[in-house]
């Protein structure tokens, strides 16, 4: 069977502080966080274990909803939470793609710190999937690695203290 985890690993010109800051607040989020494409709104975030971060993106004509639930809150050295897309309501619904894809997909933040750098590591798996929604999430891989590139881009600039424009 091919690889069903998702790895990301990304260096930062920023302390490691500064970069687990930008996934705790809804500024920083507003700022550089979701699909590049889209624009993409805080609903509601409460960041600790248990809690959810809710959001909006918008584009293309349509509009989706997704959010975080928090399992895991480590300050500055680790984030982990369980990604679904959601309802207005937060009820877990459907991927908006037309292929089978799991509902949740558990992700893994990592961050440490070297020389003022931080290299972050994010890993995803699916939750409870299906054979066929882990093959979906696998023939993903490649897209998933381009559009998460595309927002660690945008906290890239953001951690810089650049202006980010949005669709």
């Amino acid at each position: 069977m091919k690889n069903e985890t998702l790895i990301i690993t990304r260096t930062f010109d920023a302390p490691q502080e500064q970069v687990f800051n930008a996934f705790s607040n809804v500024e920083a989020l507003n700022a550089w966080w979701g699909p590049v494409q889209m624009k993409n709104t805080v609903i509601s975030l409460d960041f600790k274990v248990g809690g959810i971060f809710h959001y909006k993106m918008e584009g293309h004509g349509q509009v989706n909803y997704a959010r975080f639930l928090y399992t895991e809150i480590n300050p500055f050295s680790k984030l982990v939470f369980r990604l679904a897309f959601v309802d207005e309501e937060i009820n877990i619904i459907p991927p908006p793609f037309p292929i089978k894809f799991p509902m949740e997909i558990l992700y893994d933040f990592k961050f440490e710190e070297t020389n003022g750098k931080t290299t972050m590591t994010m890993t995803g798996v699916p939750v409870n999937g299906t054979a066929e929604e882990i093959e979906g999430f696998i023939g993903l891989n490649e897209s998933m690695q381009q559009g998460f590139g595309a927002s660690l881009d945008h906290l890239e600039t953001y951690l810089k203290g650049d202006v980010i424009t949005h669709p």
